[in-house]
């Protein structure tokens, strides 16, 4: 087995090398049940919250927003089966979608005249997605298998009564790793080296004098959370995330406000410092370091960046890491892209 404290972190492993650093204590965890590891014990306590497929965007928007819920199982009371996920994306899909380039309002239907079917069924009547469900009793390789599929949430099935089901995010499977230390040597592998600094790729950012809709726009349109908000000098001031919806719905006027007045509407021109938590870190950082601090902080992004010494030492974003890349580099350790390649 590879020993890992050997390895330069800043060496790109292969994806060969990253499977055989696989623990012991990693690989019992992979093949345990979730329920056996304890993985939604917490849950159990938990409502859960879900939307009906008929009920409008509206009442949906309120129950995802009002407890800072990124997404929701949605149940069909006339197949009387999960159908589902809506996402809190398909909502600023829907928002863009009323504007044209230009910003002008060019459709005026609203949240309340649009049903969670509609949005989310093809023409021909069938669900976009579909609603990921495994059981409490399948495998952790299980769960991480689904993520690595892109579905950043998961059902699971706690009994055999069809509404008995919790929600498991990434963020959460990130949060439970790191209090449980369960990746062993894996976790001292350094964000460079699991590829996740990437030099050529474009980061996807935007100016603190751009709109709010512009800013959602540019969310929509490259299918993403969120992206660093930053000056005209590219130094990083904020981030602004999908679930900043909520501070608009359709108040034209509040998406038609600059960044730097969408979140702090009374100090002008002048952009504040940010109220919420932007974790920075290197491309040296290690694995188990970038999860601790998203577990501690419940975000779901991290910036590398590069000190930049101009009038003192200020920060320019070069890349961002979100819970869906770690989660990528923990199911690339556990061996499951092989495995799908099989």
């Amino acid at each position: 087995m590879t020993d890992i404290s050997n390895l330069r972190n800043d060496l790109n492993l292969t994806k060969e090398d990253l499977t055989l650093s696989k623990s012991k204590e990693f690989q019992s965890f992979l093949s345990k049940s979730i329920e056996e590891v304890g993985l939604v014990r917490k849950l159990e306590r938990k409502p859960l919250v879900w939307l009906d497929a008929d009920e409008n965007i509206l009442s949906a928007f309120d129950k995802l927003s009002g407890q800072e819920l990124l997404s929701a199982p949605v149940f069909c009371q006339i197949s009387k089966q999960w159908v589902t996920i809506l996402d809190i994306k398909d909502l600023v899909k829907f928002v863009v979608s009323l504007f044209d380039q230009e910003n002008n309002l060019v459709q005026t239907i609203g949240f309340e005249q649009v049903s969670i079917r509609t949005l989310l069924t093809n023409k021909n009547g069938v669900f976009k997605r579909q609603c990921p469900m495994i059981g409490k009793s399948d495998s952790v390789f299980n769960l991480l298998d689904l993520f690595y599929k892109k579905f950043h949430r998961v059902c699971i099935a706690m009994s055999d009564d069809q509404m008995d089901i919790k929600i498991f995010s990434q963020l959460s499977l990130i949060k439970w790793m790191d209090k449980n230390k369960v990746l062993g040597s894996s976790g001292e592998l350094s964000l460079k080296s699991l590829g996740l600094f990437n030099k050529d790729k474009p980061l996807i950012q935007i100016d603190h004098k751009k709109l709010a809709i512009d800013a959602f726009r540019l969310l929509a349109e490259n299918n993403i959370y969120g992206v660093p908000v930053v000056n005209e000098n590219g130094e990083l001031l904020d981030n602004i995330s999908v679930i900043d919806i909520k501070y608009c719905k359709m108040d034209k006027a509040k998406l038609l406000q600059p960044l730097y007045e969408f979140f702090y509407p009374s100090v002008g021109n002048a952009y504040p410092i940010p109220l919420r938590d932007m974790i920075v870190c290197a491309p040296q950082t290690k694995l188990r370091e970038a999860m601790g601090r998203m577990a501690a902080t419940k975000v779901h992004r991290i910036f590398l960046v590069k000190e930049v010494v101009e009038a003192g030492i200020t920060q320019v974003p070069i890349n961002v890491i979100s819970v869906s890349d770690i989660v990528g580099s923990i199911a690339t350790i556990a061996g499951i892209e092989k495995f799908n390649t099989r």
